[in-house]
């Protein structure tokens, strides 16, 4: 029997920055998120895109090991909660930024990607 082929999660695209996706990547316990933009190239990625980000307080965290299918970039935000996570209301709020942030650029329905807790979807 052959081996279950994972699916790979939807990702959000936009006619105003051709070539760039994102994604929602909610981190365990289900409460925060980075805010995920993948690039086909670093002469492709959206500097302005990242600048609205960090404008709303998503700043830009640690990138894992290295991805063969282009470039990935993770933006974060700390929040109030215990070891800087979000509480409710500050979910709500950061969730809303971020979105407007992200319908700005012409990005709509991005999908919320729940990670497992190794990072992997």
């Amino acid at each position: 029997m052959p081996p279950a082929i994972k699916p790979q999660p939807k990702l959000s695209t936009s006619e105003l920055l051709p070539g760039v996706a994102v994604s929602l990547n909610v981190k365990p316990p289900h409460v925060a998120f980075n805010v995920v933009v993948f690039s086909p190239t670093e002469a492709q990625e959206p500097d302005e895109l990242y600048a609205g980000l960090r404008a709303v307080g998503f700043k830009e965290r640690p990138q894992p090991p290295g991805s063969k299918d282009g470039v990935r970039r993770y933006f974060g935000r700390d929040g109030s909660a215990m070891f800087g996570g979000w509480t409710v209301p500050e979910r709500e709020r950061f969730t809303a930024e971020a979105r407007r942030t992200l319908r700005r650029f012409g990005f709509a329905f991005v999908p919320e990607i729940r990670q497992t807790s190794d990072g992997l979807p």
